[in-house]
């Protein structure tokens, strides 16, 4: 879902016989959008910005009030609503939030890499660091079966065969369709000679 600003904008400096307009954004080059009732939006420019204002009135404002669009790749726009006066000074600062398409795959490629570090932890033998770090990233992402499966697999690489066993049917009760945490736990269960649970 995309998140917008709408703003009323009313900056009134009596001293100014011709309003200034300056618009700047986190992150900047935000292309600048005019946009005035029904009519297409019109690109002023980019962040960072600076014109005259009553020339923009001029030349594409016939209403009110006029919407000022900031978008850049990646993020949602950010929209302000501006009262339609010619004769104040505007500054304006908008930090574009990223898109939520963007925020997960920024997520899923921090996981992935920290699934990785969990794997050359667990190759270096160094299994406490592994399963610290894998207690930590289940907190956060509780539906991945990956991360139970992997702590399992640290654990009974560890010796800690029953610890192991737990962990292999949790993986398998997050995920049924997860065949190698289903193996080992039918094979642990087999080996120390406990009843099957969630066949």
């Amino acid at each position: 879902m995309q998140r917008f600003t709408f703003l009323f904008i009313i900056l009134f400096s009596p001293l100014a016989i011709a309003g200034k307009i300056s618009i700047k954004s986190q992150p900047d080059s935000a292309e600048i959008f005019i946009v005035d009732g029904s009519s297409k939006p019109v690109l002023l420019g980019k962040t960072p910005f600076e014109s005259d204002l009553e020339e923009i009135i001029r030349n594409y404002v016939k209403s009110s009030s006029f919407v000022l669009e900031l978008k850049k790749d990646g993020h949602d726009p950010y929209r302000v609503l501006v009262a339609k006066t010619a004769n104040v000074d505007m500054a304006l600062t908008a930090t574009l939030e990223l898109s939520q398409a963007i925020t997960n795959i920024k997520e899923h490629d921090f996981l992935m890499n920290e699934l990785f570090d969990v794997q050359k932890l667990i190759r270096a033998r160094n299994f406490t660091d592994a399963i610290n770090k894998l207690e930590d990233l289940e907190k956060k992402n509780p539906r991945l079966s990956i991360i139970p499966e992997l702590r399992a697999t640290a654990m009974y690489l560890n010796k800690d065969v029953e610890g192991a066993l737990s962990y292999y049917r949790k993986a398998f009760s997050v995920n049924p369709d997860n065949a190698d945490a289903y193996r080992m736990k039918i094979y642990l269960e087999k080996k120390l000679g406990v009843d099957s649970e969630m066949k």
